[in-house]
């Protein structure tokens, strides 16, 4: 008798079964938010979030992460002492302990309900993709927050002393209390994420043997044999062969992760003179969307340094089509190899005319149809040329090596994109044009203001 008048309407308890389904949200919501914060934490990679995914693009926008602390690990700090507080809340708990535990859930549910608000519409409306990981998260959150509110007991304190020891209740003002203490928790949350703009972009050095060599930059003289290799989950096969020069100049070689691939910087895409100094390598894929919104960065950098970089430029999809390491298709990246291709043909073809069609491809939000690009690129060198460029099989090479490369930095948990290799650093994620001179000029020795 004395435990169903316990939990009786009158005294404010919370009933056994709304406690039992709140737990069970929070903690979906805190292994969720656990998760997110391991991985943020640790650099590691998401499972299911492959490069330019829905979790990819929200997980490694800006708006995950407040004052360089990913937020998901915030996230789970108000999980937990929602879990905490909630088990304050039996029917074996005296009433002034429970009055306590609900002075903390009120605040703390609608700190839940206000961040999942907010998140949810930067994904809509501005990352414009949605994260599966987040919004499990945020959807056990935001129930959880309203149980939590909707079974709050707010009422004013009772008129008799004795009542206070089997009462339950939030008292008006401690409400308007702890609604001010949220409200001001959310506001410092959006102001600091609205205000402050996080570092986009992860430097760790280069996996390189301890034998590779201790600086980037190669003799220009040195005559090395490049072997392009195949990536590692492809059957083994025989070194592909090389391409032989179609210029008098001596072949300059660059050796990257510890001389594991080798180039002829005369022999590809380059941003720049090919024989400048300097040299950075820039992985990219022109369906990529942040690819496409640091392709004018790096123009715009090797055009401030002019004779002292050169910035050798590697089309690398992120098409299962040519790509093993991609896992299953996105549609974003439709005929990603096939753009990759057709850059290369044309730069085999005629390499004066390969900049323009550069700028072509990655001018707008999303290069032209495939289709087009391909009625473009015939018209810039010629259908005969593009056609027989379409043939030679350094396209083939040199696109597989690409995507060896990346699966080096993949497997090292760096397998965002767009990639650049300076000096014994890979350098992921985009840039700012201040934040990336910083980065030349800190690996590379370069001057600015020359």
């Amino acid at each position: 008798m004395s435990a169903k008048k316990k939990h009786s309407p009158d005294d404010g308890s919370t009933r056994p079964g709304v406690l039992v389904l709140i737990r069970l949200l929070v903690a979906v919501a805190m292994c969720v938010s656990a998760y997110l914060a391991w991985v943020s934490l640790s650099g590691s990679s998401v499972v299911g979030c492959g490069p330019e995914s829905g979790c990819d693009k929200v997980l490694s926008s800006r708006w995950a992460r407040w004052f360089g602390a990913p937020v998901s690990a915030f996230a789970l700090m108000v999980y937990s002492l929602i879990l905490g507080a909630s088990f304050r809340l039996t029917k074996n708990t005296p009433a002034v302990v429970q009055r306590k535990a609900w002075g903390w859930l009120v605040p703390c549910a609608i700190i839940v309900a206000g961040s999942a608000l907010w998140f949810v519409g930067l994904q809509v409306f501005v990352v414009k993709a949605f994260c599966p990981y987040c919004m499990v998260a945020h959807g056990c959150g935001f129930a959880a927050a309203l149980l939590l509110l909707f079974n709050a007991p707010l009422r004013n304190a009772p008129d008799k002393p004795w009542e206070l020891e089997k009462q339950v209740f939030i008292s008006p003002r401690s409400a308007r209390k702890a609604a001010l203490v949220a409200v001001t928790a959310l506001a410092l949350l959006v102001s600091g994420q609205v205000v402050h703009k996080p570092q986009t972009f992860v430097v760790q050095p280069i996996g390189a043997p301890t034998n590779a060599p201790a600086e980037s930059k190669p003799a220009a003289t040195a005559v090395v044999s490049t072997n392009i290799p195949t990536p590692s989950a492809a059957p083994a096969s025989p070194p592909l062969p090389v391409v032989a020069s179609n210029q008098s100049m001596a072949p300059r070689m660059f050796p990257m992760y510890g001389g594991r691939f080798q180039v002829n910087l005369h022999e590809i895409p380059t941003i720049g003179p090919s024989t400048n100094v300097q040299v950075v390598v820039s992985l990219f894929d022109y369906t990529c969307h942040h690819c496409r919104s640091m392709h004018p960065t790096l123009v715009e950098a090797q055009r401030m340094f002019s004779n002292s970089l050169v910035i050798v430029s590697l089309p690398m999809p992120l098409d299962p089509g040519c790509n093993p390491t991609m896992r299953r298709a996105n549609p974003n990246h439709t005929n990603a190899c096939e753009y990759a291709k057709l850059g290369l043909a044309v730069w085999r073809a005629d390499r004066s005319k390969h900049h323009d069609f550069d700028e072509y491809l990655m001018t707008g939000e999303k290069p032209p149809p495939i289709d087009l690009a391909r009625q473009h690129a015939a018209q810039l060198v010629g259908a005969v040329a593009l056609d027989q460029a379409q043939q030679d099989p350094w396209v083939e090479q040199q696109l597989a090596m690409s995507v060896a490369m990346y699966e080096m930095a993949y497997r090292a948990g760096q397998g965002s994109m767009p990639q650049l290799i300076v000096g014994q650093n890979v350098a992921v994620g985009t840039y700012l044009k201040d934040d990336l001179i910083k980065l030349l000029v800190d690996n590379l020795g370069l001057k600015t203001g020359l």
